[in-house]
């Protein structure tokens, strides 16, 4: 880890709790916060534990309100990268991000980030014994929401660091830090296998810590039991365990699929179907080629495969699809075109389309071949009508059916951040015969991480 995280760190708790209310020459202000002072008033507290859903996004957006957002679709098969430079992830889509890579350098400095501004957060909260301040049951919440911004952050890194789970479940993936770090000298830190890192993200989204975070559907933007239970669904496919993967997205309850399919990427972004999204203000938004907006507005950047990608194949290109006609705007994805400024668009992470592609998957995988049709068939019939369809869903069964799943949680979700995700989940090759195994299949350390680090080329016992 680099000095700058930890050192930063505090500061980005205390400096976020100056009010503006009062003059300062009404009243004496301490010229300095602590955290003993954060963590001993309610609402300084809530503010810090607001703090941590920024950090996801990372600074100027370099992580999943942004660059590193868009790189896990660059990674796929569906998005043509025009643009040479390497700022606009030129080597993510050609696969080639070596350890000095910039985007490389960020994804990892600003992951490690949430995960250290989450680890504080919650030794804060025990240490200062702020449950006695906020209730029992509040401090129980704060501290799994701050879990579950720790377990996002690991989930997204490990999806570019790590072999498939599928194909070396011991494979190396990444150091495991659990505990607050504020100053130097504690870089050291030797690497885990994806085993170890899935267990620890369960761990932080286990059913315990579910049944502490709210239950409000309406809440879009901080981690909810269905958020949590998403990513239990999430890594519990990526080993492959179906019956566990079923158990959590049955469990996503009281979210709808809405019947615009446009309606989750225009204000006001919370929809019935939204789980869980990262938010847009005017004053804090992503900078210049950071936003998704920005790669995929212009044309110039990125665009959509319509020669071999999912959205030129027969079935998934039909000209009264509501998401052809809606997101195919000459090439251009329209999710994020936008004629004003588009950076203020909303990152969907989780919405309730995915509960529904995931659980047929998982039914089809257990043998469950009516229920996967049914979940296949509410997704797409949201956007297309029977009498528009070719393909006859009532009929998939077997690789078939397993085959239409994919492809239409291609189409559904291209240009939201799963597709390289996808690929690593089943062990897939990537473009140009990128396979398991072979250079820049997963990201290397970067050369930050390999300076400070002494133990990173470890793998612990």
């Amino acid at each position: 880890m680099k000095k700058l995280v930890f050192i930063s760190l505090f500061a980005f708790i205390t400096s976020a709790f100056w009010s503006c209310k009062e003059s300062f020459l009404d009243q004496e202000r301490p010229l300095v916060s602590t955290e003993a002072i954060v963590f001993s008033d309610a609402a300084k507290t809530e503010s810090a534990l607001l703090g941590l859903y920024a950090t996801l996004k990372g600074a100027d957006c370099n992580f999943l309100g942004g660059r590193t957002y868009v790189a896990y679709d660059n990674r796929g098969y569906d998005i043509i990268n025009l643009d040479p430079n390497f700022i606009t992830l030129i080597g993510v889509y050609n696969m080639d991000v070596d350890p000095t890579r910039q985007e490389n350098k960020d994804t990892w400095f600003y992951g490690y980030q949430a995960i250290n501004r989450a680890n504080v957060f919650i030794e804060s909260i025990e240490a200062y014994n702020t449950a006695e301040v906020i209730g029992s049951d509040l401090a129980a919440q704060y501290i799994a929401e701050a879990k579950f911004v720790r377990a996002m952050a690991y989930y997204y890194l490990v999806n570019l660091y790590s072999e498939p789970y599928k194909i070396n479940k011991n494979a190396k993936a990444l150091p495991l830090r659990l505990t607050g770090i504020k100053g130097s000298g504690f870089n050291d830190c030797a690497s885990s296998t994806i085993t170890k890192v899935y267990e620890q993200i369960l761990s932080d989204v286990s059913n315990n810590e579910v049944s502490a975070l709210s239950g409000d559907t309406k809440l879009k933007t901080r981690a909810t039991k269905a958020a949590a239970l998403m990513l239990q669904m999430r890594v519990y496919m990526a080993m492959e365990n179906w019956p566990a993967a079923i158990t959590a997205g049955t469990a996503v309850t009281g979210y709808t699929l809405v019947e615009d399919v446009t309606a989750q990427f225009k204000t006001p972004y919370n929809t019935d179907e939204s789980i869980f999204s990262l938010p847009m203000s005017a004053n804090d938004r992503p900078n210049t080629q950071r936003s998704s907006w920005e790669f995929y507005n212009t044309g110039r950047i990125c665009v959509i495969d319509k020669q071999t990608g999912v959205m030129s194949m027969p079935n998934y290109s039909l000209a009264k699809d509501k998401r052809v006609v809606a997101f195919d705007q000459d090439g251009k994805l329209g999710k994020w075109t936008d004629p004003t400024d588009g950076r203020l668009k909303w990152h969907p992470i989780m919405r309730f389309a995915e509960t529904k592609l995931n659980l047929a998957e998982c039914y089809a995988q257990s043998n469950n071949v009516d229920a996967a049709r049914a979940a296949l068939s509410d997704v797409r019939s949201r956007s297309v009508a029977a009498a528009d369809d070719a393909l006859n869903v009532s009929a998939l069964s077997g690789a078939a059916l397993l085959e239409a799943i994919a492809l239409e949680k291609r189409l559904e979700f291209i240009g939201e951040g799963l597709a390289g995700i996808e690929i690593i989940r089943k062990g897939e090759s990537f473009r140009n015969n990128t396979t398991p195994g072979t250079p820049f299949y997963t990201w290397p350390y970067p050369e930050t991480e390999r300076i400070l680090n002494k133990l990173w080329d470890v793998l612990e016992n």
